[in-house]
Protein backbone atom coordinates (compact mmCIF):
# COMPACT_ATOMS: atom_id res chain seq x y z
CA UNK A 1 0.00 0.00 0.00
CA UNK A 2 1.12 3.59 -0.77
CA UNK A 3 -1.43 5.51 1.39
CA UNK A 4 -3.51 4.58 4.48
CA UNK A 5 -6.81 4.33 1.88
CA UNK A 6 -7.30 1.23 -0.01
CA UNK A 7 -10.07 2.19 -2.14
CA UNK A 8 -12.14 -1.03 -3.59
CA UNK A 9 -10.54 -0.14 -7.14
CA UNK A 10 -7.24 -0.70 -5.89
CA UNK A 11 -7.84 -3.48 -4.21
CA UNK A 12 -9.60 -5.17 -7.13
CA UNK A 13 -7.03 -3.87 -9.71
CA UNK A 14 -3.87 -5.94 -6.95
CA UNK A 15 -6.13 -9.24 -6.64
CA UNK A 16 -6.54 -9.04 -10.84
CA UNK A 17 -3.10 -8.52 -11.08
CA UNK A 18 -1.47 -11.38 -8.28
CA UNK A 19 -4.17 -13.82 -9.83
CA UNK A 20 -3.28 -13.34 -13.37
CA UNK A 21 0.49 -14.03 -12.24
CA UNK A 22 -0.05 -16.44 -9.47
CA UNK A 23 1.04 -14.33 -6.98
CA UNK A 24 0.09 -16.12 -3.53
CA UNK A 25 -0.35 -12.39 -1.11
CA UNK A 26 -2.19 -11.97 2.34
CA UNK A 27 -4.22 -8.97 2.55
CA UNK A 28 -3.89 -8.85 6.55
CA UNK A 29 0.41 -8.57 5.53
CA UNK A 30 -0.31 -5.80 2.79
CA UNK A 31 -2.54 -3.61 4.79
CA UNK A 32 0.21 -3.95 8.09
CA UNK A 33 3.13 -2.62 6.15
CA UNK A 34 1.21 0.93 7.53
CA UNK A 35 2.58 2.17 10.53
CA UNK A 36 0.39 3.01 13.74
CA UNK A 37 -0.50 6.45 12.36
CA UNK A 38 -1.36 4.98 9.04
CA UNK A 39 1.76 6.57 7.48
CA UNK A 40 3.64 3.76 5.46
CA UNK A 41 6.67 2.39 6.39
CA UNK A 42 8.30 4.32 3.68
CA UNK A 43 12.06 2.70 4.26
CA UNK A 44 10.54 -1.05 3.60
CA UNK A 45 8.93 -0.24 0.80
CA UNK A 46 11.78 0.97 -0.87
CA UNK A 47 13.90 -1.37 0.40
CA UNK A 48 11.56 -3.90 -0.94
CA UNK A 49 12.20 -1.84 -4.60
CA UNK A 50 15.74 -1.76 -4.62
CA UNK A 51 15.94 -5.90 -3.69
CA UNK A 52 13.73 -6.55 -6.36
CA UNK A 53 16.48 -4.24 -8.63
CA UNK A 54 19.04 -6.45 -7.55
CA UNK A 55 17.67 -9.41 -8.54
CA UNK A 56 18.60 -7.85 -12.18
CA UNK A 57 15.42 -8.22 -13.70
CA UNK A 58 15.26 -8.13 -17.49
CA UNK A 59 14.43 -4.00 -18.15
CA UNK A 60 11.24 -4.60 -19.78
CA UNK A 61 9.93 -6.17 -16.63
CA UNK A 62 11.02 -2.99 -14.65
CA UNK A 63 9.47 -0.47 -17.35
CA UNK A 64 6.01 -2.72 -16.85
CA UNK A 65 6.23 -2.49 -13.31
CA UNK A 66 6.76 1.16 -13.13
CA UNK A 67 3.48 1.26 -15.77
CA UNK A 68 1.67 -1.46 -13.16
CA UNK A 69 2.09 1.15 -9.93
CA UNK A 70 1.32 4.41 -12.01
CA UNK A 71 -2.04 2.86 -12.88
CA UNK A 72 -2.34 1.77 -9.11
CA UNK A 73 -1.55 5.45 -8.33
CA UNK A 74 -4.33 6.56 -10.87
CA UNK A 75 -7.04 3.81 -10.57
CA UNK A 76 -8.66 5.78 -7.92
CA UNK A 77 -8.53 9.48 -9.93
CA UNK A 78 -6.94 10.80 -6.63
CA UNK A 79 -3.24 10.80 -6.10
CA UNK A 80 -2.71 11.29 -2.45
CA UNK A 81 0.57 13.43 -1.15
CA UNK A 82 1.73 10.07 0.25
CA UNK A 83 1.32 8.84 -3.32
CA UNK A 84 3.20 11.48 -5.16
CA UNK A 85 5.83 11.21 -2.19
CA UNK A 86 6.49 7.75 -2.89
CA UNK A 87 6.10 7.91 -6.46
CA UNK A 88 8.46 10.39 -7.18
CA UNK A 89 11.39 8.47 -4.88
CA UNK A 90 9.99 4.82 -6.80
CA UNK A 91 9.91 6.25 -10.24
CA UNK A 92 13.79 8.03 -9.54
CA UNK A 93 14.67 4.02 -8.59
CA UNK A 94 12.87 2.32 -11.95
CA UNK A 95 13.70 5.16 -14.46
CA UNK A 96 17.72 4.98 -13.21
CA UNK A 97 17.41 0.98 -13.62
CA UNK A 98 15.47 0.99 -16.96
CA UNK A 99 17.97 3.69 -18.67
CA UNK A 100 21.03 2.11 -17.23
CA UNK A 101 22.14 5.96 -16.65
CA UNK A 102 22.67 7.40 -13.14
CA UNK A 103 20.55 9.50 -11.84
CA UNK A 104 22.99 12.57 -10.93
CA UNK A 105 20.72 14.20 -8.19
CA UNK A 106 20.62 12.27 -5.05
CA UNK A 107 20.04 13.51 -1.81
CA UNK A 108 21.32 11.79 1.23
CA UNK A 109 20.04 11.72 4.80
CA UNK A 110 22.65 12.18 7.37
CA UNK A 111 22.58 11.20 11.07
CA UNK A 112 25.01 12.38 13.67
CA UNK A 113 24.49 10.72 17.20
CA UNK A 114 24.99 13.09 20.33
CA UNK A 115 25.38 10.45 22.77
CA UNK A 116 26.45 6.69 23.79
CA UNK A 117 22.39 6.16 23.71
CA UNK A 118 21.65 7.72 20.54
CA UNK A 119 24.37 5.46 19.01
CA UNK A 120 23.31 2.65 20.43
CA UNK A 121 19.70 3.17 18.55
CA UNK A 122 21.56 3.90 15.19
CA UNK A 123 23.46 0.42 15.84
CA UNK A 124 20.48 -1.49 16.77
CA UNK A 125 17.36 -0.32 15.23
CA UNK A 126 18.61 1.91 11.86
CA UNK A 127 20.67 -0.54 10.51
CA UNK A 128 19.95 0.79 6.84
CA UNK A 129 22.54 3.45 7.64
CA UNK A 130 26.01 3.00 7.13
CA UNK A 131 29.05 4.66 9.70
CA UNK A 132 31.79 6.89 8.30
CA UNK A 133 34.69 8.61 9.74
CA UNK A 134 34.32 12.33 9.93
CA UNK A 135 37.04 14.93 11.80
CA UNK A 136 35.59 14.81 15.18
CA UNK A 137 34.27 11.44 14.99
CA UNK A 138 31.82 9.34 13.10
CA UNK A 139 28.61 9.87 11.74
CA UNK A 140 25.93 7.60 9.54
CA UNK A 141 24.50 8.06 6.17
CA UNK A 142 21.79 6.55 4.04
CA UNK A 143 21.32 5.20 0.83
CA UNK A 144 20.95 8.01 -2.22
CA UNK A 145 17.29 8.68 -2.31
CA UNK A 146 16.18 10.30 -5.68
CA UNK A 147 13.95 12.94 -4.57
CA UNK A 148 14.03 15.91 -1.37
CA UNK A 149 10.77 15.43 -0.39
CA UNK A 150 11.03 11.57 0.20
CA UNK A 151 14.56 12.21 2.40
CA UNK A 152 12.87 14.91 4.08
CA UNK A 153 10.21 12.12 5.35
CA UNK A 154 12.98 9.64 5.95
CA UNK A 155 15.01 12.79 7.66
CA UNK A 156 11.88 13.84 9.89
CA UNK A 157 11.67 9.78 10.93
CA UNK A 158 15.00 9.86 12.59
CA UNK A 159 14.30 13.42 14.00
CA UNK A 160 11.15 11.64 15.94
CA UNK A 161 14.00 9.55 17.31
CA UNK A 162 15.19 12.39 18.83
CA UNK A 163 18.16 11.68 16.46
CA UNK A 164 20.25 14.84 14.57
CA UNK A 165 19.75 14.36 11.13
CA UNK A 166 19.76 16.35 8.16
CA UNK A 167 19.19 16.38 4.19
CA UNK A 168 21.97 16.81 1.78
CA UNK A 169 22.45 16.60 -2.01
CA UNK A 170 26.49 16.19 -1.41
CA UNK A 171 27.78 12.55 -1.74
CA UNK A 172 28.97 10.36 1.35
CA UNK A 173 32.63 10.60 0.06
CA UNK A 174 32.56 14.21 0.34
CA UNK A 175 31.06 14.54 3.39
CA UNK A 176 33.93 14.69 5.97
CA UNK A 177 34.88 18.00 4.51
CA UNK A 178 31.65 19.08 5.55
CA UNK A 179 30.21 17.82 8.68
CA UNK A 180 33.77 17.91 10.41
Amino acid sequence: MIDEVLDPREKQFIQSFADHWDINFSWEILTTNKGADGAINMINLRQDVTDYLASSPPQKQVSELKDIINALVNIDEEVSDQEKLVMGELDGLLSEYISQEPNAARYHVIVVPQNERQVQVVTTSLSELTRYEVGEGFAYHSNPFYSKEYADVISDGYRSLNLFSIVTLTLPSQINSIVS
